[in-house]
């Protein structure tokens, strides 16, 4: 018997996720349906155990694991049809348990069913000795799932008009860099500037997430290799770098600190296309400082897969931040950045002194 991926099967979207709170969505479809044409208690535990743990998810630290111990529900009506509605919230939570509550509604309002559920929580993952280190990851949208982060490679000199912006020619070729996975933050987080660090600026970018192995990859087969797509900010501590360049030192400091790479959920490639033609903004404030289209990249997706797994392996799960357009500036603590990205999404954080 050929049985389908379980979440593809049940088509649970996992629309929000953070800050102890969860929702998830369903479209009832045939095989969701009893003999009696309603949807079986099955489906609805299992969307309701969806958002709840989700909701418990996005209120531990992010190297934590947890797992469902009870999980009690009251069906109050049936659905045969349309779309349902799950929230999940955590109500109490301690060093081992969290105890999260939530409710299933149709379209028009009903209650379908309300559940409660208690979670173990861990500080490490179970079977494994001792406290974990922390993993950098990314969020799939619409599955909540957590991939782990491998590499972090970042392009600069990819838009025209930020090449003159930093005096540079615009023939010049891509440069290439790295960040360490600790990098990350995600939305909702915090960008915390070094202490004496001097300015920090922000730069909007596309990022694509890897999803195949590959090295030396051509660019007629770059697309493969692609699972999905961000929006990221590539956080710059620009007086760092400017006196790395003039005394001709490296400047991994200046691009590489803690929280100098947030990322948005992932958005799927097959929802996205080549990453070509989409809009690209940040807010900083609520004053537009970056605005540009993805088809302005001198170099497009398919060219920086080739060009860097010229040199290193790209795997599953490294991150590839593609180059920033015009208009990068300073940051301050208690600044709100939102970064946007056509068929991607939103990234919202705000900034901190370290």
């Amino acid at each position: 018997m050929n049985v389908p991926p379980f979440n593809s099967y049940l088509g649970v979207e996992v629309v929000r996720l953070e800050n102890g709170e969860a929702a998830a969505t369903l479209r009832l479809a045939a095989h969701h349906l009893n003999a009696r044409g309603v949807a079986h208690g099955g489906v609805i535990s299992s969307l309701l155990d969806t958002v709840l743990g989700g909701a418990v998810i996005s209120a531990i630290p992010r190297e934590w694991w947890c797992a469902t111990t009870s999980l009690s529900i009251q069906y109050l009506d049936g659905a045969g049809e349309g779309l349902l509605t799950a929230t999940g919230r955590v109500i109490r939570k301690g060093r081992r348990i969290a105890v999260a509550e939530g409710e299933v509604h149709d379209e028009s309002g009903r209650t379908l069913a309300a559940a409660q559920g208690s979670w173990h929580l861990w500080p490490h993952h179970p079977g494994r000795p001792g406290r974990a280190a922390s993993a950098a990851y990314v969020v799939r949208a619409g599955t909540g799932e957590r991939l782990r982060v491998g590499k972090i490679l970042a392009v600069g000199r990819n838009y025209a008009d930020h090449i003159v912006e930093m005096g540079n020619r615009p023939e010049v070729p891509p440069v290439l860099f790295t960040k360490p996975a600790t990098a990350i933050i995600h939305d909702g987080g915090e960008i915390r500037i070094p202490a004496e660090a001097g300015e920090v600026h922000h730069e909007v970018e596309l990022v694509v997430l890897i999803g195949k192995t590959g090295r030396a990859i051509h660019e007629d087969e770059a697309m493969n290799h692609v699972l999905g797509y961000a929006v990221g900010l590539d956080m710059t501590l620009r007086e760092v770098q400017a006196e790395a360049k003039r005394k001709g030192e490296p400047w991994a400091l200046a691009k590489g600190f803690d929280s100098s790479a947030p990322v948005s959920t992932v958005a799927p490639r097959e929802d996205v296309g080549d990453g070509s033609g989409l809009e690209l903004t940040l807010e900083v404030n609520g004053e537009r400082r970056q605005a540009a289209n993805t088809s302005q990249m001198l170099h497009p997706v398919p060219a920086l897969i080739a060009v860097a797994s010229r040199w290193v392996t790209l795997e599953r799960g490294d991150l590839l931040f593609t180059g920033t357009p015009a208009g990068v500036g300073p940051v301050k603590a208690g600044d709100v950045l939102v970064a946007a990205l056509e068929k991607v999404g939103t990234l919202r954080v705000t900034v901190a002194a370290d």
